[in-house]
């Protein structure tokens, strides 16, 4: 069985701060300290930026013989608050141009599926359901955790598609990752076809081939449910497996900054 850590108040949290992560409290007091501690979580101010301010040995965080963190200078609790607000500072430009990202994809995708294919009733969508999932299943482009996600994917459409009027409802509540996994499932010359008109109207990422348009939106996706659920890109961008302390390879890191980078930055959703 395993067993989760105690709760603490928040004076509790910023005593343990004080006497176990060296955390000062000059620029911000104590009293100030609980209070964002009380409004954000002490899960969002602090623990995705610890190892930012740990000891390190060739670039890689150093841990005492009980798994901590090693500090060997004192940190202004300020220093941990402004990473944190200044990363949240990204989110409603992450947000909308998401928001402008998915709702052109989206269409693009739609338009071009029930302009290319016949289907007239509810036997014929899940037809075409079907066919998307064998098309995924025998691609080797997938990690078999990726497919088992598109499969359960497939599977929620398929049980949810009476609850629609029409099947353009149905393609309009597609949310970006079902988009997605029915993009990946389509035979190439109209996932072709698509990605030409992401690239006619500059929604590309600045990439030329579909398959790299494709593991750009996998990127774009993990980044929008991040930001979706408030959750910190800090974590997002090390972790590979956060539950397991897994840490990303420094490829698939810089993959995750550079969509951060170019979400974060005001152009597309100004348009």
């Amino acid at each position: 069985m395993h067993t989760y850590k105690p709760s603490k108040t928040v004076k509790e949290q910023v005593e343990y701060l004080e006497s176990n992560k060296r955390v000062v409290f000059n620029e911000i007091s104590k009293k100030e300290a609980e209070e964002i501690l009380f409004k954000y979580g002490y899960i969002n101010v602090i623990t995705p930026y610890k190892h930012r301010f740990a000891k390190k040995d060739k670039g890689k965080v150093v841990k005492d013989e009980t798994g901590r963190h090693i500090y060997e200078r004192d940190v202004d609790f300020k220093e941990y608050y402004d990473l944190y607000v200044n990363e949240r500072k990204k989110y409603p430009t992450i947000s909308a141009n998401v928001i402008y990202f998915e709702t052109r994809f989206r269409s693009i995708l739609s338009y071009t599926i029930l302009n290319s294919t016949d289907i007239n009733c509810d036997s014929d969508l899940m037809n075409f359901l079907e066919s998307i999932r064998l098309r995924i299943s025998q691609s080797n482009n997938y990690s078999e955790k990726r497919l088992e996600r598109m499969n359960e994917s497939i599977s929620k459409l398929e049980n949810n598609i009476e609850k629609y009027h029409d099947v353009y409802c149905f393609f309009d509540n597609l949310s970006l990752g079902e988009s997605l996994t029915l993009f990946n499932g389509l035979d190439y010359k109209t996932q072709d076809k698509i990605f030409d008109s992401c690239k006619s109207i500059n929604i590309h990422f600045n990439v030329d081939k579909t398959p790299d348009f494709a593991s750009k939106v996998f990127t774009l996706v993990s980044v929008r449910n991040c930001v979706m659920h408030c959750n910190s890109l800090e974590v997002l961008k090390r972790f590979f497996n956060p539950k397991y302390k897994t840490l990303r390879d420094r490829k698939s890191t810089r993959t995750f900054e550079s969509m951060i980078n170019y979400l974060s930055s005001e152009k597309a959703h100004t348009e």
